[in-house]
């Protein structure tokens, strides 16, 4: 039993992501600022390409807000540079 223990800690930080998670990526996805960079990204792969880290960027922007809405992470920290 004590050499399953391992494998079962193993098994158990695979788990998927928690409810509040998914809704909150639900969220990010709806989100006026995401949906814009995808709208503009639609057919223009020349835009797509260059504007994939725009778009991860407010993807997490707006799952960090809902998370902070929700009371699921404190508010504050240090900001994450913006590229130029």
């Amino acid at each position: 039993m004590i050499r399953l223990a391992p494998w079962l800690l193993l098994l158990g930080a695979c788990s998927a992501a928690s409810p509040a998670d998914q809704s909150c990526e639900r969220v990010a996805n709806e989100d006026p600022a995401v949906k814009e960079l995808i709208i503009k990204g639609t057919g223009n792969p020349y835009f797509q390409s260059n504007s994939q880290q725009e778009l991860a960027i407010a993807k997490q922007d707006a799952f960090l807000a809902c998370q902070r809405s929700r009371g699921l992470i404190p508010r504050g920290g240090v900001e994450r540079q913006k590229p130029l």
